[in-house]
């Protein structure tokens, strides 16, 4: 065998292990916001930026991330897009578990009410301010207190963004955030987060490609068993 002849073949083993070791990506749907996926300066970070990388390393295969709006959670709009898996921050309600299909839940959240640091509340949702997000859950939960005759001062947002800067500035003194976030938040500017939740539910995500189901669900319950999830989110929320 010629020296070049060798060469070849030794390129062409590399070859094929290459593409046997990463022939597979796995695309992802980042839905954007803190602390789930966000842009730090200009890579991204985040949560569950954390964990799907983590669970492609365990799979073995090269993850490709999409970031996009959290508008797309719609079941006429996510087939068209051509990814496997959706995720961020995503609450496993009743409601969405009749639209999507869901991998096996790797976080254990719920709904939240966010207090400014220097606020002494007991309970009583008529003595404070609430900020809302406009369409989401905590707009609909204030508007059925207004409907069942409780005096609730409420102020109505586009973004959370919005309500975290008039947590600041003591424009309003609660707001609604699912609970992750809300332990974020409390490490990040100082807020409170009341012992009570709304309710509790479960974080997955949507899965899109059915034949990966097995190995998805196989490698989120290795991770969770192991730490490396809750590893993960103590890194950005602190223990809890």
């Amino acid at each position: 065998m010629t020296i070049k002849n060798a060469v070849a073949i030794l390129l062409l083993a590399i070859l094929l292990i290459s593409i046997y070791t990463f022939g597979q990506f796995l695309k992802i749907g980042l839905l954007l916001g803190e602390p789930y996926a966000y842009w730090l300066s200009i890579k991204l970070s985040g949560i569950e930026y954390d964990i799907w990388r983590a669970i492609g390393t365990e799979l073995n295969m090269q993850v490709e991330f999409y970031v996009l709006p959290f508008s797309v959670l719609d079941a006429a709009v996510l087939p068209k897009l051509g990814l496997d898996v959706i995720a961020g921050g995503i609450h496993m309600t009743d409601e969405r578990k009749k639209v999507f299909k869901f991998t096996q839940p790797y976080i254990n959240s719920g709904l939240a009410i966010v207090l400014r640091k220097d606020i002494k509340w007991d309970g009583d949702i008529e003595k404070i301010t609430f900020g809302v997000k406009k369409g989401s859950t905590g707009e609909r939960i204030v508007r059925d207190w207004v409907k069942s005759g409780k005096k609730i001062k409420y102020s109505t947002f586009v973004s959370n963004e919005e309500i975290v800067i008039n947590l600041l500035i003591k424009k309003i003194d609660g707001a609604f955030f699912d609970y992750i976030n809300a332990l974020y938040l409390s490490k990040k500017y100082g807020f409170q987060v009341h012992k009570d939740l709304i309710y509790s539910t479960n974080i997955g995500a949507v899965l899109l490609n059915s034949s990966l189901e097995k190995k998805l669900n196989d490698a989120i319950s290795k991770l969770v068993s192991n730490g490396t999830i809750q590893r993960i989110l103590t890194s950005y929320v602190g223990s809890f």
